[in-house]
């Protein structure tokens, strides 16, 4: 009998359980994805994993089921409390009762880069799931101090990926004596991370995959392969739901001054329709419904 093929794993910045609403999400911060997530009681299951390595601060006092191999352990957080979960390893969870967390994901390439600046192993076994880090914990504060970020303008970006670095550290501080199975190699993350600044500096420009597999020092095919290995998506999606970010920020700063036609031309999509399609598709609202849901816009 033929084994089943395994079940890819899930990622985080697409993948919302029916009962969670992303109420903020963070915008441009290269390696690193933020959620801030509001919802009900309910569970998820992921026996491919997730993609990326996910913390979890839970803002309000929750119960929540992990289970693993089989096996079901209830742990009881207190608000600021919080949970790493590694990448890639099969888990499930349910909570009970209303739920409000902020989610930090690091794509493997940025957690492993930091690992390698420790010269310590990144790879880290599912039962750290159960661990609970409390609201004093220096991974707490550091989340306490990201969760700002959300809401910042000016140097978010810069101020969220140096937060992300040090979380990481003590993360990897946190479960030295822990180590898991070795994980298959990273995309080399230089050439990811190079590639990803000129999207977000020429955000509005037309970026042919030659002219981006140039600057990665690679050529097309392997460039192409390694940025989706590395981010998760192709380089023009990537480069779709950078300018998708740029312009929920104009949205947020300049709605009553600009046409939602003018905003899509700043962020580089073809026109107004283009904008909304591609908006829709990534977020799950258009445009339009996400300047009436943001409070500030009002």
């Amino acid at each position: 009998m033929k084994s089943k093929p395994a079940l890819p794993p899930v990622d985080m910045e697409t993948y919302v359980p029916a009962a969670i609403t992303v109420v903020r999400r963070s915008v441009g911060w290269p390696g690193i994805i933020a959620h801030e997530r509001r919802g009900k009681s309910g569970a998820v299951d992921y026996p491919g994993g997730i993609r990326q390595h996910v913390l979890y601060c839970f803002l309000d006092s929750l119960r929540s089921d992990v289970f693993l191999n089989g096996q079901k352990e209830t742990v009881h957080y207190k608000a600021g409390d919080c949970r790493f979960t590694p990448a890639g390893r099969p888990v499930a969870f349910r909570w009970i009762g209303d739920v409000r967390v902020l989610m930090l994901g690091f794509q493997p390439w940025f957690f492993d880069r930091v690992a390698a600046e420790l010269n310590t192993p990144a790879a880290l076994p599912a039962e750290i799931n159960t661990r609970k880090l409390s609201a004093r914990h220096p991974v707490s504060v550091l989340m306490q101090q990201l969760h700002q970020e959300l809401d910042a303008t000016a140097g978010a970006a810069l101020a969220a990926e140096g937060l992300a670095r040090a979380i990481a550290v003590q993360i990897l501080r946190e479960f030295d004596h822990i180590r898991g199975a070795k994980p298959a190699p990273a995309a080399p993350p230089l050439a990811v991370l190079k590639v990803v600044e000129l999207m977000r500096t020429r955000i509005g420009d037309s970026l042919a995959l030659e002219e981006l597999a140039e600057v990665a020092g690679l050529s097309p095919f392997h460039f192409a392969r390694q940025f989706k290995t590395a981010t998760g998506h192709p380089p023009h999606d990537y480069l779709i739901r950078l300018r998708v970010d740029r312009a929920q920020e104009l949205i947020r700063q300049h709605s009553r001054e600009w046409t939602m036609a003018a905003i899509a031309n700043e962020c580089g999509f073809a026109d107004q329709s283009h904008m909304a399609r591609h908006f829709k598709r990534v977020l799950g609202v258009s445009p339009g419904e996400f300047a009436e849901a943001n409070p500030s816009l009002r």
